[in-house]
């Protein structure tokens, strides 16, 4: 089969073609990020599932790139999630403990501090906030992000810098 003609029938939204092209490499890209646990099947699947979800007609210029892209969105949910029942798990274990609350002051700080971070990320470029979260939060390697999106080292190296510089001027403390 052509490039031409595969990627007609991809346009078409020949999802059979994408999976079996793809699931692979996309299964061991997530299994690389995430271990080998039940979650990859999960992850893989919904990556393919928002793919043919997707609005009729919406051109992709790099099905790679947004495969990969969708899948390392998923596994920054997942850890935020997974994260979040932590944090949780640990308000209940610490809430026996007597704690000693933080100043009406400090807690006003912290939550404008957050807030100017949430502004300050959504002032970013797409792929340069994407690019700092896989890197900051999600804890990926250049290279591994470089692979999965497709761009050079040196591209997501400017991106990460660029980010915390942006960062850094938006929320800097006195």
């Amino acid at each position: 089969m052509s490039g031409q003609s595969a990627l007609s029938r991809v346009q078409l939204g020949d999802v059979d073609l994408v999976v079996r092209r793809h699931e692979g490499t996309l299964r061991r890209f997530v299994a690389s990020r995430i271990g080998q646990d039940a979650d990859v099947d999960d992850i893989v699947q919904e990556v393919f599932v928002r793919f043919a979800r997707r609005t009729p007609g919406e051109a992709i210029e790099r099905l790679d790139a947004y495969l990969f892209q969708t899948a390392a969105n998923l596994i920054r949910d997942r850890a935020r999630h997974r994260q979040v029942r932590r944090e949780a798990a640990a308000e209940t274990e610490d809430a026996s403990a007597p704690q000693r609350p933080a100043s009406p002051e400090q807690a006003l700080i912290d939550r404008q501090t957050l807030a100017l971070v949430r502004e300050a990320l959504a002032d970013l470029p797409e792929r340069t906030r994407n690019v700092f979260l896989l890197h900051r939060v999600d804890g990926m390697r250049h290279q591994d992000i470089a692979g999965a999106l497709n761009m050079s080292v040196s591209t997501v190296e400017k991106d990460v810098r660029r980010a915390m510089a942006h960062l850094t001027r938006r929320v800097r403390r006195p």
